[in-house]
């Protein structure tokens, strides 16, 4: 259970072990249709969706980019730890997403830059931007507010 920033800060290193290792699979293949969906939905987020959006709406395009990204790699250890990893920080994100969304429109590009790496079969690109993405985030949430106070 994530209930303390500590346990938010475990998840986020535990996805920083393992999300880059799926892009760097050697069975890892991209799918176009999803990309394609993958996508528009980063785009239109970034567009200025993210002000719109619900926190709900907002949790569930990341949580699919992370986990379709996880599918990609063919290891489904990877793609079983990045949903249980959802699973647990779901309320969390959500509460998050309701106090702040202007960094949702940052995330969004960086997920589209590395969408646009695995498209340009850059898969060492998409691995390292993959990992300054979960260490931002890390930081951001983390250190930047106590999501775990009552306000």
């Amino acid at each position: 259970m994530i209930d303390s920033p500590q346990a938010y800060e475990e998840s986020y290193v535990y996805r920083t072990a393992i999300e880059p290792t799926g892009l760097l699979s050697a069975a890892f293949k991209a799918d176009s249709v999803e990309m394609a969906s993958l996508r528009r939905q980063q785009q239109f987020i970034a567009n200025g969706g993210y002000g719109s959006m619900t926190a709900i709406e907002l949790f569930e395009s990341n949580r699919e980019f992370h986990e379709t990204l996880a599918k990609w790699s063919g290891n489904r250890f990877i793609l079983q730890g990045v949903r249980r990893a959802d699973q647990l920080r779901r309320l969390v994100e959500y509460r998050q997403a309701a106090k702040e969304r202007t960094p949702r429109r940052t995330q969004s590009q960086e997920h589209l830059a590395i969408l646009n790496a695995i498209v340009a079969n850059d898969q060492l690109a998409a691995a390292t931007l993959m990992r300054a993405h979960l260490e931002g985030a890390r930081k951001a949430k983390v250190y930047g507010e106590n999501l775990f106070a009552d306000k």
